[in-house]
């Protein structure tokens, strides 16, 4: 049976029923919709927001009803770049109730939930509506032209037949190597477009000691295993030239151990790389959760900010210049990212690969994974958006799992 709860629910989200602005200007008054069953016995609504960092309140108007329920209005003024607004909803059988992002509440709550109006920049328009597909280029596709693996393959290597299985031991998987590159793909646009898509997500394409590539031994070139610079190029010529845009996987949180920096770092304590990384209290480097392949890179250097953002000819920059640049990155790890102990700069660094990006293609986007509460890190001015792995990957698997779903086995009798 149906719960009927949410149906005596008021309820308002950020879509365009609800919202008549997304990407509001600065002072622009924004409508703001709330939707309220009958049935939730409000009968008055009134508009919260937070202005200079203090709440006002202001009536909303009944604008429509019907039987079922009634469609209430109200403006938010975006006097400062982040907005926050909730509704205070009012009723003989109902009391007050405060509705968040999180739902309906019988007292006053703190403001973290709250709904927001952002008057940064938006994404670019193409992002709003993108089909997206990500390719891991070593097991997409081979391209007619490309040699046996074994003639490729690097020292970490272990090369693997196109129809070999795919090897379950850790210690393994990142070093079998199908040899797919970056030709491959553009010879199966076609497949992609009959998909739907448009828009193509690379995993990291940079050299590295993994098929993975997360474990960078360099972000000035491409592997040449994958084709090298000239293949990137003309995956994405060919990608451009069909409408579709492509997005690279940068991973600013860290390099792998065979980084050109790192090496540098480790082979000379003098050298100008060293203080590209963080070092423990016993002088050892840092990695990413451990991992000794992955040493963490030191956002607090200036150097590092040159060579990845600033400078002319920085990595963000140059693999996005040109009319066959990549039209984006997505950022691995981004909620990591700057992040370490007592340092906390990611913000700055979102800022900076933000400016870096717009500066350099007007309309990049720029998305950064992160692993679980991503509200307090998309304020708008940095990361465009987020793989929203707490707000659609979990929530799916769970409800994919939940022991009262059926079963397909159950299904089919």
């Amino acid at each position: 049976m149906t719960d009927p709860a949410p149906l005596r629910r008021p309820h308002h989200d950020g879509s365009a029923l609800y919202v008549a602005d997304p990407a509001p200007r600065p002072g622009q008054r924004v409508t703001v919709r709330v939707r309220v069953p009958h049935a939730s016995g409000v009968t008055e609504v009134h508009l919260r927001q937070v202005t200079d960092g203090e709440p006002e309140f202001r009536p909303a108007t009944r604008v429509a009803s019907d039987d079922l329920e009634s469609w209430w209005e109200a403006e938010v003024v975006c006097h400062n770049p982040v907005t926050g607004y909730r509704f205070v909803l009012s009723g003989e059988t109902s009391g007050y109730q405060w509705l968040n992002g999180t739902g309906v509440h019988d007292r006053d709550v703190p403001d973290a939930a709250d709904f927001r109006l952002v008057t940064h920049d938006p994404p670019p328009d193409w992002a709003l509506d993108a089909v997206v597909y990500q390719v891991y280029p070593d097991r997409f596709a081979r391209s007619a032209a490309a040699p046996p693996v074994t003639q490729v393959a690097p020292d970490w290597a272990i090369p693997a037949g196109w129809d070999d299985p795919v090897t379950a031991e850790p210690h393994l998987a990142g070093r079998q190597l199908f040899g797919g590159d970056l030709d491959g793909i553009a010879e199966h646009l076609d497949h992609l477009e009959r998909l739907g898509v448009t828009t193509l997500y690379l995993t990291p394409f940079f050299p590295a000691g993994s098929s993975h590539r997360y474990d960078a031994a360099t972000f000035d070139a491409v592997d040449p295993v994958l084709g090298g610079d000239e293949a990137l190029r003309r995956l994405v010529r060919a990608a451009h030239e069909r409408g579709l845009r492509v997005l690279g996987d940068l991973t600013t949180n860290h390099t792998g151990d065979r980084h050109e920096w790192f090496v540098a770092a480790q082979t000379d304590p003098a050298a100008p790389e060293r203080d590209r990384y963080l070092y423990d209290e016993t002088g050892d480097y840092v990695s990413w959760l451990g991992v000794p392949s992955l040493p963490k890179i030191d956002h607090e250097s200036t150097s590092v900010a040159e060579r990845l953002f600033d400078a002319p000819d920085a990595t963000v920059r140059r693999w996005l210049a040109g009319p066959d640049g990549l039209d984006g990155w997505r950022v691995d790890v981004a909620n990591m990212t700057g992040r370490w102990g007592a340092q906390d700069v990611n913000h700055e660094v979102a800022r900076r690969m933000r400016r870096a990006v717009q500066e350099t293609r007007a309309d990049g986007l720029l998305i950064a994974e992160h692993c679980h509460d991503h509200s307090r890190d998309v304020d708008g001015d940095g990361w465009h958006g987020v793989m929203n792995y707490s707000g659609f990957t979990r929530p799916l698997w769970t409800w994919l799992r939940h022991p009262a779903r059926p079963r397909a086995s159950s299904a089919r009798r």
